[in-house]
């Protein structure tokens, strides 16, 4: 008979006398030495789960992106389902036909939906460099005999011959360029170093392409191949957004990252490195140093943990939905591996190739000798258990130990399977959101350890380089209570708490009772209950030292906003920070103003150029972020600016001509009183069904937009509307006879 891990510790917490707590000492030091930023873009995903967790990047990822032809928004399953190729994108998209008829929708939608999320997380998107991409969506399965190259294929290319880009590309040219669809995608939202798309992945786990994607690329890749592509698609998109990372290598395990899973060359371009990291690292630098330029930012891997545990004697990984109490416990002690020195898992890497382990020590460690300055990405991984306090609180320590290492970006994927994600979300919380109101771990790691790291885990971050905002995650991964003895060093007194936690009874992340500083505000006493998750807040004693009077706004005929706020005093005061929203609830930062730190009254203005409304057309909510110079914040109360006499000019729309004879085509005359930005163009028809949706760019003033389509259209009325990125709406009847 199985027992449960939970059950069995419930028997354990009852066998136990009733005070039976664990001691564990934890030492906080804030001095400087100890310090390290801490990348907001850890806290990613693959998979977005819930508005609230507040990620930092989204990435479009996956097998079925290697295929992905931007031209036509097709793809193939590849070995995940029968080869076919498909509009599959298109359905996860949420586009209709028309839409996926429209060149670069899959990748659009995808920037555009992630950079419309709360605190507008990095987009990152997948370049396709296995050689072909999927040449018709046509739902059906592609034949050994339609191996590529044939009729089912297109030859993906890194460049276009002559750089001459188009929108719509061009079709019968027999090839899809990915230096084309960075241009559309710095047309679509601009550069990296404006706000559009920050970085490219460099397709997804190569080595595995023969497997995956047999129909693509049936040959085992080889070393020498993987990087001379890497090079020139690296190089393709420099090209063309200098400012733009490159996130290189995408390898899929361990076995890809020792030898590219026996690369057939790898005997002879092998020699001399340990393993393929270096090989590859080492590769891109001398392609950089020939090119004059760095050519590859980050190194990306995916680590799927293959640690095991025990389940009535047989060995099962991690990775699953299992939740026996052995499986459990493994996957509590596998976050280990990433970092800690001496701790040996139990899997056939921890056996056999333990001298890379523990492993982010060890990718940085061939980082600094073959590339130095390369960043390190973990853009897939998933330590199971997804509906499970054991995999809510690896996915907490992974997260904490991300910030500890400096991983520069990481993207949870969803490996849970039919089962329940709901410890997912709290973990991310923890460091996110933790109260809710956007509270969120600082942004630069202090030191901070346990005198128990088998049984407990603790990270601590301040804001800045203040330390008067102090957050603390504590983990307890023990079917005991914790009494912990927390030390506080680097010289700052703390006079107040706050506290949050999930734990084994549930995965709600709810408010607790906080722990009560010594005298001294330099430690406290606090237990932490078995199997749960905690973020701890500590704070200074300075109240933050300004008074606000008056907060105000006006929409301006032009689209923006005016904002005025007056102060009766100032002290210590950094800057106020304007924050906009179109629901009242989820809010941006879109201003910075800084503080002028006077002690008498004085008046502030700042213009929102484009500000947007909320559903109903009418309204856009502002609020103001008071900082102070040690890293605490305060806020105003929330301000709702009518909107409807100002967007009115905003922006215009008119059909050309109109009506129009049925079988011809249509042109849209735009005026853009906003900044250059996407808008979103539909149409419906008289029953309200959509007949065209798109992604369009609105360059600043007029522009013409053709609708080739309409000549396909049935005579009828129809109504089209265009609603940009800044909330400005403009529609238009048009008849067709």
């Amino acid at each position: 008979m199985k027992t449960s891990f939970t059950a069995a510790l419930a028997w354990l917490a009852c066998a136990l006398p009733a005070a039976a707590q664990l001691p564990v000492t934890f030492t906080i030091d804030t001095a400087p030495a100890g310090r390290l930023a801490i990348s907001p873009l850890i806290y990613g995903t693959n998979q977005p789960q819930q508005a609230a967790d507040n990620y930092g990047s989204v990435r479009q990822g996956g097998n079925r992106t290697t295929g992905y032809n931007w031209e036509n928004n097709a793809s193939n399953a590849g070995q995940d389902y029968q080869h076919q190729s498909d509009d599959y994108l298109c359905y996860v998209a949420g586009l209709s036909n028309a839409s996926c008829a429209v060149a670069g929708q899959v990748v659009a939608s995808f920037v555009q939906d992630v950079q419309a999320r709360p605190g507008r997380p990095a987009a990152l998107p997948t370049l396709q460099m296995a050689g072909y991409v999927a040449a018709d969506k046509n739902n059906t399965s592609v034949s050994v005999a339609e191996t590529a190259p044939s009729a089912r294929w297109k030859p993906v290319l890194p460049r276009k011959p002559g750089g001459s880009f188009a929108y719509p590309p061009t079709l019968a040219d027999n090839a899809v360029y990915m230096d084309e669809e960075v241009h559309f995608l710095t047309s679509t939202f601009g550069t990296a170093a404006s706000g559009g798309v920050p970085g490219y992945f460099l397709d997804n786990e190569p080595a595995l392409w023969t497997s995956t994607h047999p129909r693509i690329h049936p040959a085992a890749v080889g070393a020498a191949e993987l990087w001379t592509k890497s090079r020139d698609l690296a190089a393709a998109v420099k090209d063309v957004d200098p400012s733009a990372q490159v996130y290189g290598g995408v390898f899929y395990g361990f076995a890809e990252y020792l030898n590219e899973q026996n690369a057939p060359d790898w005997g002879s371009e092998g020699a001399g490195y340990p393993w393929f990291v270096d090989y590859y690292l080492a590769k891109m630098q001398a392609a950089s140093t020939a090119a004059g330029r760095r050519l590859l930012d980050v190194l990306d891997v995916h680590w799927y943990p293959e640690a095991t545990g025990l389940d009535n004697g047989s060995s099962v990984r991690i990775v699953g939905n299992n939740v026996s109490a052995g499986v459990q416990q493994a996957r509590l002690q596998a976050p280990r591996t990433l970092w800690q020195a001496g701790y040996g898992e139990t899997s056939w890497i921890a056996q056999y190739f333990g001298q890379f382990l523990p492993l982010l020590p060890r990718l940085q460690t061939s980082i600094g000798a073959r590339y130095p300055g390369t960043k390190l990405s973990v853009s897939e991984y998933c330590y199971g258990g997804c509906g499970d306090i054991s995999g809510g609180l690896a996915q907490a320590d992974v997260l904490g130990i991300f910030g500890k290492t400096g991983v520069y970006n990481a993207d949870w994927w969803d490996d849970c399977g039919a089962g329940s994600r709901s410890y997912i979300s709290p973990a991310f919380r923890l460091y996110t959101n933790y109260d809710g109101l956007d509270a969120h771990f600082g942004s630069t790691g202090v030191a901070a350890t346990t005198s128990d790291a088998a049984t407990t885990s603790v990270y601590a971050a301040i804001q800045g380089s203040s330390a008067n905002v102090l957050t603390l995650v504590v983990l307890n991964k023990s079917g005991q209570p914790v009494q912990g003895a927390f030390t506080l060093g680097g010289g700052t007194a703390y006079a107040t708490a706050r506290a949050w936690r999930f734990d084994q009874t549930s995965p709600a992340l709810v408010a607790r009772a906080a722990p009560v500083l010594n005298p001294g505000g330099t430690g406290f006493s606090y237990t932490v209950p078995a199997l749960s998750a905690t973020t701890i807040e500590l704070k200074t004693a300075s109240p933050l030292p300004v008074v606000l009077v008056e907060f105000t706004g006006q929409a301006q005929p032009d689209g923006g906003t005016l904002l005025r706020w007056r102060t009766a005093s100032e002290a210590n005061t950094a800057a106020f920070e304007v924050q906009r929203s179109r629901d009242g609830r989820d809010f941006r930062p879109v201003l910075r103003v800084p503080a002028t730190n006077t002690a008498t009254p004085h008046s502030y203005a700042a213009r929102d150029a484009a500000p947007g409304p909320d559903a109903s057309g009418r309204l856009t909510y502002y609020r103001l972020r008071v900082l102070d110079k040690d890293g605490s914040a305060a806020f105003s109360s929330v301000l709702a600016v009518p909107r409807t006499a100002g967007l009115a000019r905003a922006l215009t729309l008119a059909a050309l001509p109109n009506p129009a004879p049925a079988g011809t085509a249509v042109q849209l005359a735009v005026q853009n009183a906003g900044p250059a930005q996407s808008a979103h163009l539909s149409l419906t028809d008289a029953l309200g069904r959509v007949v065209l949706s798109r992604i369009v760019a609105l360059p600043q003033d007029g522009s013409a937009v053709p609708l080739p389509e309409a000549a396909g259209w049935p005579r009828g009325l129809y109504m089209l509307t265009l609603r940009a990125a800044d909330g400005a709406v403009a529609r238009q009847k048009l008849a067709l006879e």
